[in-house]
């Protein structure tokens, strides 16, 4: 049982045995809003590229978090225009896929992204745009590798571990090492730049809490989140592992625009696994780790 149920967690698949839920009750109201209710910036969430954690409602946690904030939120299908993007400051790109998740196990030359929309994305940050965009493990991290590399950044092609620098809820050999920690203590998360800082001393970061997922690389990104020498990548879902990554998060300006990219999404919701009796949370309301404030403080940076 403890088996399918960390498998089903880090694989994101749905089973007639498991439930991956929305967990209650989640707290996503923000005492000190940083913007009028109604009144912030404008936030899309991209639902128009197979992103599983919209499809399946995963997303209302941020939806909620970021309302309570101030931010003006809309979940919207339509591809990448100039015009289209025009209408947003914030865009919100949740793993993206060329199928309906679920449905393949492989990505072969399925393309999740058309050229234009690729384009039009990247002249809308680069003109002062702010893009936030998720990488997943295998097949999630071959399926948007277009769009990362179109920002100048690597992925990794498997899954990341670090046998270290870890915490392991669940005793199984299998997935051992796929839980990472970055905190202010092992030095792999970096403390000074905003999302980290935040604006008030109480919304500083010390601990996050990855599961698995994929690496990033890129030059002229600020590095978040540091993959140290021990972590490695993974064979995962028969896809053999490729990649020297150093992070789990980058960002940066892109132009007169702002970049955030993550290679793990479970930190930007608040969710829980149910199987036989048995639960397993992730996100924003697992205590002892500092997601919610990190969600904020990523908004917070992106709007500036």
């Amino acid at each position: 049982m403890k088996n399918s149920i960390l498998l089903f967690l880090l694989l994101f698949t749905i089973t007639s045995q498991a439930q991956m839920l929305n967990d209650t009750p989640f707290n996503a109201n923000v005492v000190h809003p940083k913007f009028k209710k109604g009144y912030g910036p404008k936030i899309l969430i991209d639902a128009g590229h197979h992103n599983f954690v919209v499809e399946l409602g995963l997303n209302k946690p941020l939806f909620d978090v970021a309302s309570s904030d101030g931010y003006q939120i809309k979940i919207d299908s339509m591809q990448f225009t100039k015009e289209y993007l025009s209408n947003y400051n914030i865009v919100v790109i949740w793993p993206a896929m060329p199928f309906k998740f679920g449905s393949k196990n492989q990505v072969t030359d399925e393309i999740t992204f058309t050229t234009d929309e690729l384009n039009a994305l990247h002249d809308w940050v680069s003109n002062g745009g702010s893009l936030l965009m998720f990488s997943e493990h295998a097949p999630i991290d071959k399926s948007v590798t277009p769009l990362f590399n179109k920002f100048g950044i690597q992925l990794s092609t498997g899954i990341v571990v670090d046998s270290l620098n870890s915490d392991t809820p669940i005793e199984m050999p299998s997935w051992k090492y796929s839980f990472l920690k970055f905190t202010s203590k092992n030095g792999l998360l970096n403390t000074e730049h905003p999302i980290t800082k935040g604006e008030k001393k109480n919304e500083r970061i010390s601990n996050i809490l990855t599961i698995g997922g994929s690496g990033l690389t890129g030059d002229g990104y600020t590095n978040i989140l540091k993959l140290s020498s021990s972590a490695m990548i993974k064979k995962w879902n028969g896809t053999m592992p490729s990649g020297t990554p150093n992070s789990q998060c980058l960002a940066g300006n892109v132009g007169k625009g702002k970049l955030a990219a993550l290679g793990d999404c479970n930190g930007f919701t608040a969710m829980s696994l149910k199987s036989g009796g048995y639960k397993l949370s992730a996100g924003m309301q697992v205590s002892g780790y500092d997601w919610k404030q990190f969600v904020l403080n990523t908004l917070h940076w992106l709007s500036l």
